[in-house]
């Protein structure tokens, strides 16, 4: 018996020494206060986060143009075959790349999906994952000494983990020597 009374005797002495109240324990005013403090800074950071990965986004798009102009040479189609006599050098090109979105646009296409609808910043990643999977086959191409290739083609695949949203974009097709 002994022991339960000492027990209960501290267990009163600590639920006595807690700060109960919210100006002490979270050094607000009211429980108002650090709702809006702390919601203000979760803001803060989504919007900076934002900024930032619409800055890489747009950087990214703009070394794409970048890389695109001296590869404009390079024909792409995707007709099976080509109306002129037999090629020569003929080869399987391969682009590939896999592009993942940040974590303030997975939360946008994760609410978009409950809700439905279009889903924009998913489109924007499919499409830089075209753009610089084309890029590299064409890259790859430069790199062969091919000037045409045909029968171009894309697969996807989604990669997801947790918190990763990536895809992986793959363009190939058959390389011709003219």
């Amino acid at each position: 018996m002994w022991v339960k009374e000492e027990l209960a005797a501290e267990v009163d002495r600590l639920m006595h020494k807690m700060p109960w109240d919210w100006a002490t324990e979270y050094s607000a005013l009211s429980i108002w206060d650090m709702v809006v403090a702390n919601g203000l800074q979760v803001v803060s950071v989504g919007v900076i986060g934002w900024l930032i990965a619409t800055w890489l986004e747009r950087r990214h798009f703009k070394s794409m143009s970048e890389r695109e102009i001296p590869l404009q040479g390079i024909k792409v189609t995707t007709a099976k075959r080509i109306s002129s006599c037999e090629p020569e050098g003929v080869t399987l090109l391969i682009g590939s790349v896999v592009v993942a979105h940040d974590y303030f646009r997975t939360l946008i296409i994760f609410f978009r999906r409950v809700i439905g609808g279009n889903i924009k910043p998913y489109e924007k990643l499919v499409e830089r994952g075209r753009r610089e999977a084309l890029i590299r086959l064409k890259e790859e191409a430069e790199l062969r000494g091919i000037d045409k290739v045909i029968n171009v083609r894309f697969t996807t695949n989604s990669v997801a983990g947790r918190f990763l949203h990536a895809i992986e974009m793959v363009a190939y097709g058959t390389g011709i020597k003219s």
